[in-house]
C-alpha cells in the first residue's frame, strides 16, 4: 500500500470520527461541512474532495458504526463461553454507551436523510432474520419459553422503539430509562425462571 493512499485512509478516518461525534453532540442540522474542516485543521477543498456532501459524509459514517457494532458483537457471541443471555446483556450496554450524550436533534435530524433511513430500515429486516437463531438458541440454552411465536415478540419490541423515537420520547426520558422499560420488559416475559434469574442478576450498565 502506497503512503497515499495510507494517508487517504487515514484522512477518511479522521474525517468520519469527527464528523460523527460533532453530529452527536450538536446535531446533524447545526454542524457545517467547514466546522468539520476547521476542527481538523484540514481545507475546505480537501475535506469536499474526500466527502462530496454532508449526507455522504453522513451515510458512510453511519455505515463505519453499524459495521463496527456488527463485528464487536459477532466476536463476542463467537466465544464458546457466552450463551444467549450474555450476549443479550452485552448488546444492552452497547447500546447504551452508543445512545449516551446523543443530543436528541440528532436523531430527528436522522430523519431528513431517506437514504439513511432506507439503510437502517434494510438492516432491522436481516436483524429480524438473524433473530430467529438466536431465540431458538435460548430456548435449546433453557433461557426462552418454547412455544412463543417470537417473531410477533421481536416485531412487537421493535415497533415500540420506533414509537419511542418518532414520537421523540428520549427528549423526556434517557435511552437507558426507554430501553430498560421497553426492550428489557419485553425480553424478561418470555424468560423461563432460569432466564429471569440472569436477568435479576445482570449489571445493565
Amino acid at each position: 500500500m502506497s503512503n497515499s493512499t495510507l494517508y487517504r485512509q487515514e484522512l477518511k478516518s479522521r474525517i468520519l470520527i469527527a464528523a460523527m461525534q460533532e453530529f452527536k453532540v450538536k446535531g446533524i442540522k447545526s454542524v457545517k461541512m467547514d466546522d468539520i474542516a476547521n476542527l481538523l485543521g484540514i481545507s475546505k477543498r480537501t475535506l469536499y474532495e474526500t466527502y462530496a456532501n454532508k449526507e455522504e459524509l453522513l451515510y458512510e459514517g453511519v455505515l463505519r458504526e453499524e459495521a463496527s457494532n456488527d463485528a464487536y458483537m459477532r466476536q463476542f457471541a463467537a466465544k464458546p463461553k457466552h450463551h444467549v443471555m450474555d450476549i443479550l446483556a452485552e448488546f444492552y450496554r452497547l447500546q447504551i454507551k452508543n445512545l449516551a450524550n446523543i443530543n436528541p436533534l440528532f436523531f430527528s435530524d436522522l430523519h431528513k436523510y431517506p437514504r439513511i433511513i432506507s439503510f437502517l430500515s434494510e438492516k432491522h429486516k436481516v436483524k429480524e432474520q438473524k433473530s430467529h437463531e438466536f431465540f431458538r438458541k435460548g430456548v435449546e440454552e433453557g433461557y426462552f419459553l418454547g412455544g412463543v411465536d417470537y417473531l410477533i415478540i421481536y416485531r412487537l419490541a421493535n415497533a415500540a422503539m420506533q414509537h419511542a423515537m418518532q414520537t421523540q420520547m428520549y427528549k423526556e426520558f434517557d435511552m437507558d430509562r426507554l430501553l430498560r422499560n421497553t426492550i428489557i420488559l419485553f425480553i424478561r416475559s418470555i424468560c423461563t425462571q432460569k432466564g429471569i434469574a440472569m436477568i435479576d442478576n445482570f449489571e445493565w450498565k
